[in-house]
């Protein structure tokens, strides 16, 4: 853990350092999570996190620190514009260890209460480039409420095709309750359920065999987030 405060120090005084310009009408949202990682096979993973975003881009700063082997300081950018229809179009940049990550995706507005989704991310490593693909769709009812399904195929771990399902309750002032089952291609499940109160965001998911890794792990997540003085939800 000594090697992560210094890490975390530094990217809280980083975002900071780009929030201090930002106009009083466009401070935007911000937030802060640890998440603790149990792995079956034991090397936990601690994973302080913090994020930022102003409006059109977000920033994160995100640190994993394993209890055994290599860890990582994961910085993430990303640029979201919409249309006259609402529709969106993200282009986003993390660096995962020894791979850089680049992932282009929009949200095609198909009605009052339909969202088609899609993505396509590159995985470059010093000697390969691997491609994860998403496509979905999500059904909004009332303001932010919504149950969705994506189609997922991450070439890593055991090159899974996992589909996510998730239901968000949510209230006129954008309170929710999530609930996500995510089954995959060779007989796993993870799930999920998430939840933000006001400023309080709390989780705790499961993932057997899911996205970077073969080990069966737990997640829990506690933060906060909330608008800063100007900001716009």
């Amino acid at each position: 853990m000594r090697r992560v405060l210094p890490r975390l120090v530094a990217a809280t005084l980083l975002v900071l350092a780009i929030a201090e310009p930002a106009s009083a009408a466009s401070l935007g949202r911000f937030g802060a999570q640890f998440r603790y990682w149990s792995f079956d096979h034991g090397n936990d993973n601690r994973n302080p996190l913090i994020y930022w975003v102003p409006g059109p881009f977000h920033v994160q700063l995100e640190v994993w620190d394993h209890l055994e082997g290599r860890d990582q300081f994961r910085p993430e950018l990303g640029v979201h514009l919409r249309d006259k229809r609402r529709s969106s179009y993200d282009a986003q940049w993390r660096h995962e260890l020894d791979v850089e990550r680049f992932t282009l995706g929009t949200g095609q507005v198909l009605s009052d209460r339909l969202v088609g989704k899609a993505s396509v991310a590159s995985l470059i490593a010093k000697d390969s480039t691997d491609f994860v693909y998403s496509a979905g769709l999500d059904v909004y009812w009332m303001s932010y409420s919504f149950a969705g399904i994506d189609v997922i195929r991450d070439p890593r771990g055991d090159d899974l095709w996992v589909v996510p399902v998730r239901l968000r309750l949510a209230t006129e002032a954008n309170d929710w309750a999530q609930f996500t089952v995510a089954p995959a291609s060779r007989r796993t499940l993870g799930w999920a359920a998430d939840v933000k109160l006001n400023w309080l965001r709390l989780g705790v998911e499961q993932n057997s065999r899911f996205d970077f890794t073969t080990r069966d792990n737990i997640i829990f997540t506690a933060g906060v987030e909330f608008l800063l003085p100007g900001g716009e939800q």
